[in-house]
């Protein structure tokens, strides 16, 4: 029995591009809350790994976040409190 591990359509969501990402932290902008960079010296690929996996994290917590408050607010509860939102 062969399971689809990729979705059927429109691929993987990302909250935003792999290339955009390293080429605004290779500039030194700090993208995404990423550490910022000195442009002129660089950074080797595993700082760049470990700055973008790190991003898409955050990102998604914080996405993970948004959508328990909608729910909450649905179902007519408080929102979350700082330290559940933190979790």
């Amino acid at each position: 029995m062969d399971i689809a591990l990729r979705p059927s359509k429109g691929g993987y969501m990302r909250p935003f591009g792999c290339a955009w990402f390293i080429v605004e932290y290779l500039k030194g902008n700090g993208p995404e809350g990423s550490n910022k960079i000195d442009p002129d010296v660089g950074a080797c690929m595993v700082d760049i790994h470990q700055a973008y996996k790190s991003a898409l994290h955050r990102s998604y917590a914080e996405d993970t976040v948004a959508q328990e408050e909608e729910q909450r607010k649905k179902k007519g509860l408080p929102p979350p409190s700082v330290e559940e939102a933190q979790e």
